[in-house]
């Protein structure tokens, strides 16, 4: 017995628009969670909370947190430039394009 399930075609523009704010934010906030104040936050945390779950590894953790809060902020804040200035938009997300996302 087999299902035929049809999702709605993407639009290629969702992708790129997906990926850029993903590739730009995984970048800064590896940056930032390496070479900042927020560095010496995750390892003073993953030295003192590590008694009360012991074998976590905290700072893996922690960046991931770091760098899934970038990610979001940074899509966030190219949105907004965006409705102000659409032309920044494209140069922000890869693309000035919304995508559509119809069913078949």
């Amino acid at each position: 017995m087999s299902s035929n399930i049809e999702l709605p075609k993407i639009d290629p523009t969702g992708y790129i628009r997906t990926y850029v704010p993903i590739a730009i934010g995984a970048i800064l906030g590896w940056l930032i969670a390496t070479y900042t104040i927020v560095a010496d936050a995750i390892l003073w945390l993953d030295t003192n909370v590590t008694v009360f779950l012991p074998g976590t590894n905290w700072r893996e953790l922690l960046n991931a947190a770091a760098i899934a809060t970038v990610t979001a902020l940074y899509y966030w804040g190219a949105r907004q430039l965006g409705r102000r200035w659409p032309s920044i938009e494209k140069w922000l997300l890869g693309s000035s394009a919304v995508p559509l996302y119809t069913a078949r």
